[in-house]
Formats: structure tokens, C-alpha cells, sequence
């Protein structure tokens, strides 16, 4: 994940400044990889966190980087828990053969 996540910044420059930082700032609170996500340019990014970490890596997201103030207006709007949130792995898109 880490290494994608360089290699969209080097190789590709479909990352930005924002999403540099938060997955930097993801890898220093714990996650095992952190990447750019989605359509890229700037868009999400996912991160790897051990399961015992993952209320305090989302606390210190929220206050690390969301709670500058450049932020305020998106997480008024959309509102934090909207933002930064954590799922589980599951089983993607399958096809099934039908009788």
C-alpha cells in the first residue's frame, strides 16, 4: 500500500499535497500502509490498521489533520463521522451461475 501510495505521488503525480500528508500522518499513528483511493487527484485514501488501534488512529486523524480549520467547512457540512470512518474487509463483487 505504501509503495503505491509513493508510486502515485512519483510515478503518476495523481496525488496531492492533502493526501500526501494524511496518509504520512496515518502511517505515523499506526497503520501498516496507507494509499490514495478512488479516482485519485486528490480524492480518498485507505489505510491498514490494526484492530486494537483503530478508535485512537481515528481520534488522532480527526486531530491531527481534520480539525484545522481549513477543514471546518467540509466537516460542518458533511460531518466528521461522514469523513473519516472505519470498515471491515468483506468478500467484493461475485458472479454467480445460475440453474
Amino acid at each position: 500500500m505504501n509503495e503505491s501510495q509513493r508510486s502515485c505521488k512519483e510515478l503518476y503525480e495523481c496525488s496531492s499535497e492533502l493526501i500526501d500528508e494524511v496518509t504520512t500522518i496515518a502511517r505515523e499513528e499506526g497503520a501498516l500502509g496507507s494509499r490514495l483511493t478512488g479516482a485519485g487527484w486528490g480524492g480518498c485514501t485507505v489505510s491498514l490498521v490494526p484492530e486494537y488501534l483503530v478508535e485512537k488512529f481515528i481520534q488522532n486523524i480527526k486531530q491531527r489533520f481534520y480539525s484545522r480549520e481549513r477543514f471546518s467547512g467540509v466537516v460542518k457540512e458533511l460531518g466528521i463521522d461522514n469523513i473519516i470512518f472505519e470498515t471491515i474487509p468483506a468478500q467484493g463483487a461475485s458472479l454467480v451461475a445460475l440453474p
